[in-house]
């Protein structure tokens, strides 16, 4: 008999997860059978950086979808319950899903966090790497617990952050380790256990949520602050700025002092900014490169 799973999603991530197990030996052998696809509501997109919709992929693939607005999925309980999943995995939602709702299916719940767990419990997960400078990050595949990214790791896939690392270059490379994970997950939810081990709640860290004002560079920070700042928002984040004569300014890159004699001439309308320790040069967005 094949495993059933509820797939949960709102985001690119959850999405490419999706694809990687559509695209496994066991979804393809009908070991493993993803019953229903949940996404959530269009009207919400707003609220999502990265924002995706499983309908398409549901409807390529004969998925039954529902969408919803609901991000603890407690109004959707019967719905899934009327399944009889062996699995739920939630992947790419940023609201907790009701304990209850948890307890539905057998084997529990999985998701997907992109940090190496227990560090970085929490929101922001990308640009908080690159503002803390961490040298190594990872992708956690872990069973969901009433609190957030805390409960037992599946799977590790470690990633290294460049030196020059952006929000954008690390959110794509997270998608594909993404994709990847929904692959092996799918031979690990076929099997008779999933093998998973408890997290170090003493080496936990909690990031916070980060909104679009916390994007602001100030004379405070240092120049390796303001650079690291820069690249870490951007597209799909919200820009880092400036308020420049009343105005804010989006930047799109951030120069140190070492490169500045390397700097390409069509880089000339750079903003010098006066950081805590010297100035750092700032590429407006709207330049034509």
């Amino acid at each position: 008999m094949s495993k059933r799973v509820v797939f949960v999603t709102g985001h690119e991530f959850g999405l490419r997860a999706l694809e990687g197990i559509l695209a496994s030996s066991p979804f393809l052998t009908g070991e493993l059978e993803v019953s229903l696809a949940i996404g959530l509501d269009a009207s919400l997109s707003h609220r999502t950086v990265g924002y995706r919709n499983p309908g398409r992929l549901a409807r390529e693939n004969g998925i039954p979808h529902i969408d919803t607005v609901d991000g603890s999925l407690c109004s959707t309980a019967d719905r899934i319950r009327a399944d009889q999943p062996d699995y739920l995995a939630v992947i790419g939602w940023s609201r907790l899903v009701e304990p209850g709702v948890l307890s539905i299916p057998g084997g529990g719940g999985t998701g997907m966090h992109p940090t190496c767990l227990p560090i970085g419990r929490g929101q922001a997960p990308i640009p908080w790497t690159i503002i803390k400078a961490l040298r190594r990050t990872a992708l956690t595949v872990f069973f969901l617990s009433p609190t957030a990214d805390s409960g037992p790791i599946i799977a590790q896939y470690s990633l290294e952050v460049r030196p020059t690392e952006t929000a954008t270059s690390l959110f794509y490379r997270f998608a594909q380790l993404h994709f990847q994970a929904g692959m092996e997950l799918a031979h690990q939810l076929t099997g008779p256990t999933v093998v998973a081990h408890p997290q170090d709640d003493r080496l936990a860290t909690v990031w916070p949520r980060r909104r679009p004002m916390d994007g602001l560079l100030h004379p405070g920070m240092t120049k390796a602050e303001v650079e690291r700042t820069v690249r870490a928002l951007g597209g799909p984040y919200p820009d880092a700025f400036i308020e420049l004569s009343g105005t804010r300014v989006a930047i799109k890159h951030a120069f140190l002092p070492e490169s500045f004699d390397a700097r390409p001439a069509c880089h000339t309308d750079s903003i010098p900014f006066e950081c805590a320790d010297g100035t750092i040069l700032l590429l407006p967005q709207n330049n034509p490169d």
